[in-house]
């Protein structure tokens, strides 16, 4: 099956350019569309074909930046220390595009593309604030952490939650992410119609997330727990894609999700009960010799009226001329990244929809989308920010994330 999947994947590639999300039926959001389907809801869109249906209790662990390539290298070096994943077959998905945190679980927690929800991005330009604004924090990009937050917290997410959704069909909904993040703006908005909790360690979480498994099924209530696990990111981002501490950080979540939780579950439980194992897109390695700098002072920036949006491997530009900036960039970028204005994206697919007016101020004229592993870093502050690992753009790297699942 999952050759078929993959063949499915690549005919949605674009030589050149990467390979498109899979909006149709093989992408994260189908993964979402699914949930809502196996309690007998109405899916916005193809469900994945996950072989279950009308399962009880739904778990969904997501693992930040876990990319399908490193995570099939960590079962193959270690096939020998695994009980349960080495015995399970695992499939690919696409991320969607960006590929990047505050959208991809926005289209989790809502099962709705980009185009739909209009969190399109880290960083994006909200006219009603007149402001380039950090879409996890709700913050501005210089201080003032959380000050935006009263303005978009009820307002940003134009469409239900995933657990406002199920709550119509009597589903009970609970979230289990890290207690730093717990109450950042982007949790409350995804939070909605849903209890929140957060953890200090994964072992707290795992047993988090089995206790409250158990009180739903004790209290025989239907239910769908989200646990997000964001450190396979941190260190990605830190040390890049290939460093081993990346690859250890996911053996140890894996390790540990079969210690401390898979190993709990029997059959009774498990025959009521599907637990998925996912991520919300990859890890690419983008050296600092493949990063192209600039900042406010070089001559790009005095084709754009405010700095640019989006992040490292991908990013907006708000620029004074279209017709100029295009000419400008293709003579001197045009070897590191494809610029393509909203048209070409909504041709292509790339957010899942066409966007409406409001959705296509936050984006500005044009995409850029990072070729190889170039990528661009604007010097928002007085210093430039290096990250080893990247991701946001199209490459397989970034893209393809792991579908494992238990049921």
């Amino acid at each position: 099956m999952w050759k078929e999947i993959f063949k499915k994947i690549y005919e949605n590639k674009i030589e050149g350019l990467g390979i498109l999300p899979h909006y149709e039926e093989y992408s994260i959001l189908n993964i979402a569309n699914w949930v809502i389907e196996n309690f007998e809801g109405v899916p916005f869109y193809k469900p994945y074909p996950l072989p279950f249906k009308g399962k009880k209790h739904v778990v969904l662990f997501l693992v930040d930046a876990m990319s399908y390539n490193t995570f099939k290298l960590v079962l193959k070096e270690k096939k020998n220390e695994f009980k349960f994943l080495g015995r399970n077959q695992f499939f690919p998905a696409t991320s969607i595009f960006p590929s990047t945190t505050a959208n991809a679980i926005t289209t989790f927690m809502t099962a709705k593309p980009p185009a739909e929800h209009g969190i399109l991005g880290y960083i994006l330009f909200l006219k009603e604030l007149g402001a380039l604004v950090n879409m996890i924090e709700f913050s501005p990009l210089f201080g003032g952490k959380g000050i935006f937050e009263p303005y978009l917290v009820n307002d940003i997410l134009e469409v239900e939650t995933i657990n406002e959704i199920l709550g119509k069909y009597g589903v009970k909904t609970f979230t289990h992410t890290h207690s730093d993040i717990v109450r950042s703006g982007l949790s409350k908005i995804h939070n909605k119609g849903s209890n929140i909790k957060g953890y200090k360690s994964l072992v707290e979480m795992f047993g988090m997330v089995y206790d409250k498994l158990v009180d739903f099924i004790n209290k025989d209530e239907k239910s769908f727990q989200f646990a997000y696990y964001g450190y396979v990111d941190g260190i990605g981002h830190k040390y890049g894609a290939k460093d081993y501490k990346y690859k250890a950080q996911i053996y140890w979540f894996l390790k540990m999700l079969e210690n401390e939780f898979l190993e709990r579950i029997n059959d009774k439980i498990l025959k009521d009960t599907v637990i998925i194992i996912t991520a919300d897109h990859g890890m690419l390695e983008s050296p600092l010799t493949k990063e192209i700098r600039f900042s406010n002072e070089n001559e790009i920036s005095k084709h754009l009226w405010i700095p640019p949006g989006g992040e490292m491997r991908m990013m907006y530009f708000y620029t004074k001329n279209k017709k100029n900036f295009y000419e400008f960039f293709n003579s001197n970028y045009k070897d590191y990244g494809n610029l393509i204005d909203i048209e070409e994206a909504e041709k292509i697919n790339l957010f899942g929809a066409k966007l409406n007016q409001k959705y296509r101020e936050r984006v500005g004229d044009y995409i850029m989308i990072s070729k190889s592993n170039y990528s661009f870093v604007y010097k928002y502050g007085g210093s430039f920010v290096h990250l080893k690992g990247k991701h946001g753009g199209l490459s397989f790297h970034e893209m393809i994330v792991p579908v494992i699942f238990f049921g």
